[in-house]
């Protein structure tokens, strides 16, 4: 039974720490909890709803269905949808935006994890409303687009949607520092070229350290309702970015950023804020799916 797990929340204290010595770094309050979805065993993307307060949405990893899997901030199950018109060779994010006052997502099938597809995708549609019994639904892509990246096939499991902007940002993961990359929200052609924006700065793993790839390996990224703020999460850290008005984003991620210490769950794949961007939700992969609120400043 989820439902008794689901009651036994714990709220933890964990210090931040910056990896390098670089950079500012926060402690924070760490609320645990599990999600009541027994489909969503590979959680590897995370995106707040923007039709339903409080709601969030996450998928599974690689070759699984095409189905997004929506609960709230406590873990409840509020529904799942099936998305028509979408495959899932290498699922890694999702983001929730507001364009033209419609709720939408992108669900961004980039993984590569040998860096041979000659191009990945990018899948757009409107999030539909949510049944109140947390019934299944059915929607389809509303559109699609394929990208490139101009320095080569790359791994990616960090993408976000800024609307305002009109721009979708993607991390790289394997590289030995991230790299930030961007291509339109409505590109003029089926297949975009994307612009490679450069390294960010963020802490890395010492030459000597045992796991390297926990510390080093981005799996997901988010922008704040404001576009004001971005999230990026590794197995291990939180990473805040905070952008100045009239800034980049290339220009803020140029920065050292705010650090988190995250729980010690199995493999962190996905990162969200909250609407009020006052706390940060995580999920990991497992069964149940390990789920944690983190409150920043």
């Amino acid at each position: 039974m989820l439902a008794p797990l689901l009651l036994a929340c714990a709220f933890v204290a964990l210090p931040g720490c910056q990896d390098g010595g670089s950079g500012p770094s926060g402690g924070a309050a760490i609320e645990r909890f599990v999600v009541a979805q027994p489909a969503l065993t590979e959680s590897s993307g995370l995106a707040r709803s923007g039709r339903s307060p409080g709601v969030y949405w996450s998928h599974n990893d690689s070759g699984g269905p095409t189905d997004l899997y929506a609960f709230d901030a406590q873990g409840a199950a509020r529904g799942v949808l099936h998305v028509q018109g979408a495959l899932n060779l290498d699922w890694e994010d999702i983001s929730g935006f507001v364009e033209d006052g419609v709720p939408r997502l992108l669900v961004a099938d980039v993984g590569d994890n040998s860096a041979l597809r000659p191009a990945v995708r990018l899948y757009v549609l409107d999030e539909p409303a949510l049944d109140a019994a947390g019934a299944a639904l059915e929607t389809r892509v509303s559109r699609s687009f394929a990208l490139v990246y101009p320095d080569g096939p790359r791994d990616c499991e960090a993408v976000a949607v800024d609307a305002e902007e009109g721009s979708v940002y993607l991390l790289s993961k394997r590289d030995a520092v991230p790299r930030l990359y961007r291509v339109p929200l409505h590109p003029v052609s089926p297949l975009v070229v994307a612009e490679a924006l450069g390294e960010i700065s963020i802490p890395r793993a010492a030459a000597d350290a045992p796991d390297p790839e926990s510390i080093n390996w981005v799996t997901s990224m988010d922008f704040a309702a404001d576009a004001r703020r971005a999230a990026v999460v590794t197995l291990t850290r939180a990473y805040i970015y905070t952008r100045a008005e009239g800034e980049s984003w290339a220009q803020a991620f140029a920065r050292p950023p705010k650090s988190y210490a995250v729980p010690d769950d199995p493999q962190i794949e996905a990162i969200a804020w909250s609407a009020d961007a006052g706390e940060l939700l995580l999920t990991s992969e497992g069964e149940p799916t390990p789920a944690a609120r983190l409150r920043v400043d």
